[in-house]
C-alpha cells in the first residue's frame, strides 16, 4: 500500500509536468528532451524508492536459535588464511567465513586481527610480460624474492589475550590437539599450539616461540599450569556455534606427501579423532549452545594437489615412491604431484631416474587412496557424534564435491583450478575471500534449514578474488 501511495504521487507529479510540456505556464520545457528526463527520472524515484521500502521491511530472525553469542572452532580454514598466511591487508582476515556468517547474523563478532602483513603471504608480480607467482618470504632460506612479503613486527606478539574471542580458529590445529590424553601430550600441544617454552624445547631453540604461530591469541597458561584448547571452548559461553574440525587432520599429512607416521602431521587416529571431537561438542553442549558441526572436504581436490599434472608437464616425471626411498619410478596420471614441487622441476629434479622428485613432493597413488579413505572414516566419526549430541551436520564433503566441476554464483564462475578457477588463493589449499564467501551462504542456508531462521546469504561476487598486479 505504502509503494502505491508513492506511485500514485509520482504519477500526479507526472502529469503536472506533462501538462507543462503541452503549453500551460512552462513553455521551457516543451523541448522532448526534457520530457524524456521527466519520464526518466520518475522511473528511476518509483524504482529506488520501492526498493529501500523492501530493505526496510526485511527483518532477521533467529528461529529457535540464540546468535547473541556465536563462537566459531576450526583450523585455518575458520581463522581465515590464505596465499599461505594470515593477512588483512585488503580485509582477507575480515572476511573470514565466521566472521561473514556473524555480519547475517547481525551479532558482534571478535577476532583477534593481525596488523600490516601479519605473517606474511604469496602475491602475484608481472615480470617480463607474464604473471609470477612470488612466495612468502622465509628466514631459513639463504635467498629469497626481493618482492616476497616478510611477517609484520607486530606479528611475533599480535593479539590480547585477555580478549575472549568469537573465532577460536588456529591454524595448524589437528582434533588430537584439543585434549590431551597424557602430561606428555599436554607439554607437545602446549608448545605447538602457541604457549611457547623456554629453549631446547621451543620451535628453532627461540625461548617463548611457538611451534605454530597462529594459537599466539590465546592464553595457553604456562608450562606447569597449561589451558587446553577445549578450555578455550568451554570459556567462550557460547549461545551457537559452527565447528568445522577435522581439515588439518588429513591436510597437514597430505601435503607433506604423506611422509610422517608421528608428529605433527601424521594422520590422527580415527578413535582418538571420535574421542576428542565429543570433547568439544560437550563442552558446547555444557553451555547449552545450538549449533553445527561440517564434514570434511576431499581435500585432494584443491589446486594445491591437482595443478601440477603429467598432461600439463608433457614429459615424464621420476619420483620416489612411499617412505621406502630407494623405490624410484616413474609417475602414473593416479599420483598426484604437489603444487610444491613446481621449484624442483623447474630445477631439472624429478626429470630423469637418477635425480627424481623426493618423495615429501607426491602424494603417491597408494597415498590418495589412504588419505581419501581416511577423510571418509573421520566424516563418520564426526557425523556420528554430532548425532550423539543432537546437533546437526553440514556435509561439506558432499558440497565441495559438486563444485569440483565448477559452479556460478551470482553470475560469477568458480571452479577448483588454480588462480584462474577464482575460488582458491594462491597457496592452493586455501579459499581466498571469494571462496570463503561461498562456505558461509552454505552454513547459512544450514543454519536456517535447521533452525528456522532467516539469514541472508551474501553475494559472492561482491567478495575479493585473487589479487592481480
Amino acid at each position: 500500500m505504502k509503494n502505491f501511495n508513492l506511485f500514485k504521487k509520482i504519477s500526479k507529479n507526472y502529469h503536472i509536468a506533462s501538462h507543462l510540456l503541452r503549453g500551460g505556464r512552462g513553455v521551457l520545457f516543451k523541448n522532448t528532451i526534457f520530457r524524456n528526463l521527466i519520464n526518466a527520472a520518475c522511473l528511476v524515484l518509483l524504482f529506488f524508492s520501492c526498493t529501500k521500502s523492501e530493505f526496510d521491511e526485511y527483518e532477521t530472525t533467529a528461529g529457535s536459535a540464540d546468535f547473541s553469542n556465536y563462537v566459531s572452532v576450526g583450523d585455518s580454514y575458520t581463522q581465515g588464511l590464505q596465499d599461505g598466511g594470515l593477512h588483512n591487508e585488503f580485509g582477507q582476515q575480515d572476511n573470514s567465513y565466521p566472521a561473514i556468517i556473524a555480519q547475517q547474523m547481525g551479532t558482534p563478532f571478535i577476532q583477534p586481527l593481525v596488523a600490516g602483513t601479519g605473517s606474511g603471504y604469496m602475491h602475484l608480480e608481472y615480470r617480463n610480460g607474464k604473471i609470477e607467482v612470488i612466495k612468502i618470504y622465509d628466514i631459513d632460506l639463504t635467498y629469497n624474492d626481493p618482492a616476497a612479503i616478510n611477517y609484520d613486527f607486530s606479528f611475533t606478539n599480535w593479539a590480547d589475550t585477555t580478549i575472549r574471542y568469537n573465532n577460536l580458529g588456529v591454524g595448524g590445529l589437528n582434533v588430537r590437539n584439543v585434549a590431551p590424553q597424557n602430561s606428555t601430550e599436554s607439554l607437545e600441544y602446549h608448545i605447538y599450539l602457541g604457549g611457547g617454552a623456554t629453549a631446547p624445547l621451543a620451535w628453532n631453540g627461540v625461548n617463548g616461540q611457538p611451534i605454530s604461530p597462529y594459537g599466539r591469541f590465546l592464553n595457553w597458561g604456562d608450562l606447569s599450569n597449561p589451558i587446553e584448547y577445549v578450555n578455550q571452548v568451554k570459556k567462550s559461553k557460547a549461545t551457537f556455534f559452527t565447528n568445522w574440525l577435522g581439515i588439518n587432520d588429513a591436510m597437514s599429512w597430505a601435503k607433506s606427501g604423506g611422509d610422517e607416521v608421528s608428529g605433527s602431521s601424521a594422520l590422527t587416529d580415527p578413535l582418538e579423532f571420535r574421542e576428542k571431537y565429543d570433547s568439544i561438542l560437550d563442552a558446547f553442549k555444557a553451555n547449552g549452545a545450538k549449533g553445527i558441526c561440517a564434514t570434511v572436504h576431499n581435500i585432494t581436490q584443491s589446486p594445491f594437489f591437482t595443478t601440477i599434472t603429467l598432461e600439463v608437464l608433457g614429459k615424464d616425471v621420476w619420483i620416489k615412491e612411499g617412505v621406502d626411498t630407494t623405490i624410484i619410478r616413474k609417475a602414473v596420471p593416479e599420483d598426484l604431484i604437489l603444487l610444491s614441487a613446481k621449484d624442483f622441476l623447474g630445477d631439472g629434479v624429478g626429470l630423469t631416474q637418477a635425480d627424481p622428485l623426493p618423495h615429501q613432493q607426491v602424494l603417491d597413488k597408494a597415498e590418495v587412496i589412504v588419505v581419501r579413505n581416511y577423510i571418509t572414516d573421520i566424516n563418520n566419526q564426526i557425523k556420528a557424534a554430532a548425532a550423539s549430541h543432537g546437533y546437526y551436520v553440514l556435509d561439506m564433503y558432499a558440497f565441495i564435491n559438486t563444485f569440483s566441476s565448477g559452479v556460478t554464483f551470482d553470475g560469477v564462475d568458480l571452479s577448483p583450478k588454480y588462480i584462474e578457477g577464482g575460488a582458491f588463493s594462491l597457496d592452493g589449499l586455501h579459499p581466498n575471500s571469494r571462496g570463503y564467501a561461498m562456505i558461509a551462504n552454505e552454513f547459512i542456508k544450514a543454519i536456517n534449514l535447521n533452525f528456522q531462521s532467516n539469514l541472508q546469504t551474501v553475494p559472492v561476487g561482491n567478495y575479493r578474488g585473487i589479487t592481480f598486479p
